[in-house]
């Protein structure tokens, strides 16, 4: 009866081993099965003080939420825009923020120095280093923009009917154009039975 109860324990924890090697998600459920669980312990020990729940901000630190709130606004500054949500007015707002803060300060080191509205259009003619430094900012836009190109996924599995990026576009539009006239031929290729 033992050699069979652990004959049993050892196929069990085979079987389970199997299972979490196999799984690609098995350590993140795992981590959030431990946070569920030190959360219902901490709930359950702020029931037992006789404290609210829902009152939970009260129990932490100013530098514990200071840092979590920083975190959050680093993911929102550095989330992408997706889709056609790069033409919306965020989008638009937060590229123009980003190209305000790569220039140079004003005099001071303060903000840019702000023109009366009365006077718009007759502001003091910029110098040789902020104009530089304009053209190189515009430069950089251009390079960024010519160095970008969609990321299409790469099927792994796939045929490699190409040489190079080109070609295998170049055959991409060809077997749009041909393909159902080609396909029986190429299987008779393939297969040696072509004539």
């Amino acid at each position: 009866m033992m050699i069979n109860k652990g004959r049993k324990a050892n196929k069990s924890a085979t079987a389970e081993e199997k299972r979490r090697l196999n799984d690609p998600g098995w350590a993140r459920r795992q981590r959030e099965a431990e946070r569920l669980e030190s959360k219902e312990a901490w709930a359950n020990e702020m029931k037992e003080r006789g404290h609210d729940v829902s009152k939970s901000y009260l129990f932490e630190t100013a530098e514990r939420a200071q840092g979590r709130d920083a975190a959050r606004q680093k993911k929102e500054k550095g989330k992408a825009a997706f889709g056609w949500d790069v033409f919306n007015k965020d989008s638009l707002n937060k590229a123009y923020e980003k190209r305000v803060d790569s220039l140079p300060q004003g005099e001071g080191g303060g903000e840019v120095a702000a023109v009366p509205s009365v006077e718009y259009g007759q502001a003091p003619r910029p110098t040789e280093a902020a104009l530089d430094q304009m053209v190189s900012e515009l430069e950089g836009r251009a390079d960024q923009q010519r160095k970008f190109s969609r990321r299409r996924t790469e099927v792994p599995g796939a045929d490699v009917d190409f040489i190079n990026d080109r070609n295998k576009h170049f055959n991409k539009k060809i077997k749009r154009a041909f393909d159902k006239y080609t396909v029986e031929i190429r299987q008779n290729l393939e297969r040696g039975t072509a004539l």
